[in-house]
């Protein structure tokens, strides 16, 4: 009953996922979690013959779920997450350990040797999953998903790094060890469907990550509160952000900008998200931040000035996360940007011949 019940609620997440969820990237990789999942509790029943030649894909699959829930995790919590090639290569990684360690005795290999380093790696997998939900509950800004971290860390990780572990304890009938598990698979799939049926009424699947620039005079663009006292918080901030630019303090988070507003922490966090469109604060400060460093890249006056000058200036901890940012927000380096500013000062710039 708990392996149906475990392969039923995987096999209809995933389902789910896959029809309704509009950011692919994220849906897939749930699915392809879930999916694998799915599979190795279903594979744990010792009284259903499997096919081995039809089921040997299936098989081979389910060795990448600690991969998988791994990168789920982060297509989830981070935003603007993108699959690069590293991480289909460690989600490979994965699926060719454990097929190695299945299937070597199929060939007359001894793969016990692989045990312990294939447990390592998924307990290092699931113990980033549960680091990346727990280190960004601060910056969050939508509540749901933020509430959701605690659950996703308690709930899930844990859950998956005492499967690993438990495998690896000795002494333990490796029976019991299967259903035990199979047991806790069970809790772990029902409560991934009550988190993602959470998170998707917040529209959490709905649509990719967009990058949203700060409302300023500059910029011309207008907010609109509808609420008297929400309309005050807003210019409170909209003034600390532009006149005394506060987001250049180093380590600022959004307790301490609610006090510099004198505002509770909550109707922030409300305002931020709600009305100008963030989802996690980090991105809202790097908004204001790129934009004082473009207004700095594009001033003749500051041409000689370090670029490492104007990060730290502009409130990035370092030169490296402000390189990443600013290539992520405008597609090119900032020398590149830099450079493009002066060519284009001098195309417009009259030429002066003398006689």
């Amino acid at each position: 009953m708990l392996r149906g019940g475990t392969v039923t609620t995987f096999l209809l997440l995933s389902l789910f996922l896959l029809r309704d969820g509009g950011d692919r990237t994220l849906a897939r990789l749930g699915a392809l979690f879930c999916l694998s999942t799915g599979w190795w509790a279903l594979n744990t029943t010792p009284f259903v013959p499997w096919s081995f030649t039809w089921a040997l894909p299936l098989w081979v699959l389910s060795h990448g779920k600690y991969a998988a829930f791994w990168l789920f995790s982060r297509a989830l919590f981070e935003d603007g997450f993108r699959l690069k090639p590293l991480d289909w290569a460690v989600w490979g990684g994965t699926v060719v350990l454990g097929s190695v360690w299945h299937l070597g005795g199929a060939f007359g290999l001894s793969t016990d040797w692989l045990g312990i380093p294939r447990q390592t790696a998924h307990i290092v997998l699931a113990a980033s999953a549960a680091w990346i939900a727990w280190k960004g509950r601060g910056g969050d800004l939508i509540e749901p998903r933020r509430r959701a971290r605690i659950a996703y860390v308690l709930l899930c990780s844990l859950l998956m790094i005492g499967v690993t572990a438990s495998y690896i304890a000795p002494g333990v009938p490796g029976q019991f060890v299967s259903d035990f598990n199979v047991l806790r698979m069970f809790v772990m799939a029902v409560g991934m469907a009550l988190l993602v049926s959470g998170l998707r009424s917040e529209e959490m699947f709905s649509a990719p990550i967009e990058t949203v620039a700060p409302a300023t005079a500059e910029n011309g663009s207008v907010v609109v509160c509808t609420d008297p006292a929400e309309g005050r918080l807003l210019t409170r901030l909209q003034r600390l952000m532009e006149e005394e630019r506060v987001y250049r303090e180093a380590g600022l988070t959004i307790g301490a900008l609610a006090a510099h507003v004198g505002a509770p922490e909550y109707a922030l966090r409300r305002l931020i998200n709600g009305r100008l469109g963030y989802r996690n604060f980090n991105a809202y400060l790097n908004a204001w931040r790129l934009a004082d460093a473009k207004t700095a890249l594009r001033d003749p006056a500051q041409r000689e000035v370090p670029i490492s000058t104007i990060a730290l200036d502009a409130g990035f901890s370092s030169l490296g996360p402000f390189n990443r940012a600013f290539k992520t927000a405008e597609g090119v380096t900032p020398t590149e940007y830099r450079d493009g500013a002066r060519i284009a000062q001098q195309k417009a710039s009259p030429i002066v011949r003398s006689a």
